[in-house]
């Protein structure tokens, strides 16, 4: 197939992820204050593109072809959206018209679990990622005007695909998810699995050790770690995973163990689809990364000299695998190398955003680990910025978020999500620490993933923000790890 796949497949195919297409636009359709303010959806005042001719609040509506890969509300109670509905092709029968409370309940297949969750699950939010196609137009409705709410979707270009029917049972997504922490990629062949051990002990500041290296063309499968001690959030911090592809230094990249692996505030239960960690040990990465002539894994301590505190054991035990050839070429698409940009700023202050990523190129984006740490327990409301997304140069960007809850995990409510870390196999707020009650309000530090189905694509540059606090006004510890694709030959 000489385009990427759409919908369910594209979770049946995830060996494909490297390679670029330039035939789908990703755009995220969320209830954001227009005027700039913070309006986000507390008054309803944009969270509708228009009311119909039949009294329904519209909103989304799309001609042609594509997917809707998410669908978000919040709201602080009890839901008041009646009645959710899905026009395809202008039809008059619908295929599907049901009250969101059962919707969101998964009382309403495919619509079940682990696929839908209400509030309990996303911590504040109702989310469905059932993916829904369409071919030739979709518009959704809800009966009552909803509060906040984000759709995230793939416009496609030149090529018809086949719609969501009443008879998609969505078994094969539903059996991925439930097995997270296993490689969900169905046609990965790993010829060669590689162990070590490594032991940064004594190790100065800067100093690398090695972990691995191959001198071949390849396909990194999978990488799975576990430390042979306990380590703190400072070592998870302070310990970067390296690896360099074709002895290529414009190909290296260097990231934090714990925010790589899903967690920036040390470790905790973390079970996405592509990258994990457990208290018992286990981290696991099942991004494909390609190389073409070699591969070279490293572990860079980004500690105090080794001179500066007592000996301990750091020792990291490792399994790579290896897949022995060379992605296939494919006409319209390019075979992307992986990268992974760690960013940080402690505080982010001032009125710009905290940058997450700037990149100019061609390649695409996977998702992202952002934590945040208050600077003072009396600096609340940082969570009130809001995500946004610049492809290809934009004046006005494609994403634009209501605030880190949804933005960066799918969850709601500041108070109810940072009292209850969770984690999905998209999203998940796994970890939250130093809990404190501020005039009525938590504050915490926190740590949040969200991954992107069928990628972002990008064809000359993308960048990647998020406000801390409205229009910036409150100042926080943030850090950052971006997971993406990209075209060497453009980037040099």
């Amino acid at each position: 197939m000489n385009a990427q796949h759409t919908g369910e497949a594209f979770f049946e195919n995830l060996s494909d992820l490297p390679y670029l297409y330039q035939d789908i636009r990703a755009i995220y359709l969320t209830s954001y204050d227009r005027s700039g303010g913070n309006d986000d959806g507390f008054h309803g005042t944009y969270s509708e593109i228009y009311r119909d001719e039949n009294g329904e609040h519209v909103i989304f509506d799309e001609e042609g072809s594509g997917c809707v890969y998410g669908v978000y509300f919040t709201h602080p109670a009890n839901f008041t959206l009646g009645r959710l509905k899905f026009y395809f092709h202008n039809e008059k029968a619908l295929r599907i018209d049901v009250d969101a409370d059962s919707f969101f309940a998964r009382r309403y297949a495919p619509f079940i679990y682990p696929l839908v969750y209400d509030r309990y699950i996303s911590s504040g939010g109702f989310s469905s990622v059932v993916p829904i196609s369409f071919s030739q137009g979709l518009k959704i409705t809800t009966e009552r005007k909803p509060g906040f709410y984000g759709i995230y979707y793939h416009l496609i270009k030149g090529r018809k695909i086949t719609s969501y029917q009443k008879k998609s049972d969505f078994k094969n997504l539903i059996d991925l998810f439930q097995k997270c922490g296993a490689d969900p990629k169905q046609n990965a062949e790993v010829d060669s699995v590689y162990e070590t051990v490594v032991d940064l002990e004594g190790a100065n500041v800067g100093e690398i050790r090695h972990v691995f290296s191959y001198q071949a063309e390849g396909v990194v499968q999978f990488i799975r770690l576990n430390p042979l001690f306990t380590p703190d959030a400072f070592a998870l911090n302070h310990t970067n995973l390296k690896i360099t592809f074709d002895d290529d230094t414009s190909t290296t990249f260097s990231v934090p163990i714990g925010s790589f692996f899903g967690s920036g505030l040390g470790e905790t239960e973390v079970r996405s689809l592509f990258v994990g960690m457990s208290p018992s040990g286990s981290y696991y990465c099942y991004f494909p990364m390609p190389f073409q002539n070699s591969l070279k894994i490293e572990l860079e301590n980004m500690k105090y000299n080794a001179s500066d505190y007592p000996k301990t054991i750091e020792q990291y035990y490792f399994e790579i695998g290896i897949s022995t050839k060379f992605l296939k070429n494919r006409t319209d698409a390019e075979i992307g190398y992986f990268g992974a940009s760690y960013s940080h700023a402690y505080p982010a202050t001032g009125g710009d955003d905290y940058r997450l990523f700037d990149y100019t190129g061609r390649g695409a984006v996977l998702g992202h680990v952002v934590t945040i740490e208050p600077v003072h327990d009396d600096v609340k409301k940082w969570w009130e910025g809001d995500l946004r997304m610049w492809i290809d140069g934009e004046t006005e960007p494609s994403f634009h978020g209501t605030g880190h809850e949804e933005d960066l995990s799918q969850g709601g409510w500041s108070s109810f999500w940072l009292m209850n870390p969770f984690t999905l196999p998209l999203f998940g707020e796994p970890k939250t620490t130093g809990h404190r009650m501020i005039d009525g309000q938590t504050n915490a530090s926190t740590t949040t993933y969200r991954f992107y189905p069928g990628t972002i694509p990008f064809s000359t540059s993308m960048k990647i923000s998020i406000e801390h606090g409205t229009k910036n006004n409150r100042a926080a510890n943030y850090s950052s790890v971006v997971y993406y694709y990209y075209d060497p030959v453009q980037t040099k």
